[in-house]
């Protein structure tokens, strides 16, 4: 019988500690935090305009991507990646005006805070009818700048949803 409640008792605690490790993990997310706009970090907000300004001016500077290598927010991952596929980007960066058209303006619409990242995403107009939705999104690490960029596009006819245009490559 003193056998049997100890056994008892441990199927109970096995099972009591598996159903709490169930619990505890379905209430924690792998969502990261989104910074509200009006709390964001004014150097963070303005270090971000002033890349994406750099981003879309190399998307029509005879040196593409290049035009960015020399900016002092240029981290050695994303400098290393623009030398090392050179020839994607020139590839990529001669269609973008092809696709998109001329850029008129952007607008910071969200930033998750990823930890050392902080992933800012903004929303372009341009003179194309046939997108619906074009996005900037940038990735930064506050200590050194750049970490990331990409270019997503939703086309009207369905074909592009929320496509990166520009060379997916191993980090």
């Amino acid at each position: 019988m003193n056998a049997y409640i100890v056994n008892l008792a441990r199927k109970v605690s096995i099972t009591f500690i598996i159903g709490i490790i169930i619990v505890v993990s379905s209430c924690v997310t792998n969502e990261y935090k989104k910074i509200p706009l009006e709390d964001l970090d004014p150097k963070l907000k303005n270090t971000g305009s002033l890349i994406v300004k750099d981003i879309l001016i190399s998307i029509n500077h005879e040196k593409g991507a290049r035009y960015l290598l020399n900016k002092k927010y240029m981290t050695p991952l994303v400098h290393g990646r623009i030398m090392h596929y050179t020839e994607m980007y020139k590839e990529a960066y001669a269609m973008i005006p092809l696709t998109i058209g001329n850029i008129s303006t952007f607008s910071l619409f969200q930033v998750v805070d990823k930890g050392i990242i902080k992933t800012m995403r903004y929303k372009l107009v341009t003179d194309t009818d046939n997108m619906k939705f074009i996005e900037l999104k940038i990735d930064i690490n506050q200590k050194y700048g750049l970490a990331d960029y990409y270019l997503f596009l939703t086309s009207k006819d369905g074909l592009l949803k929320r496509e990166n245009i520009l060379p997916k490559v191993r980090k």
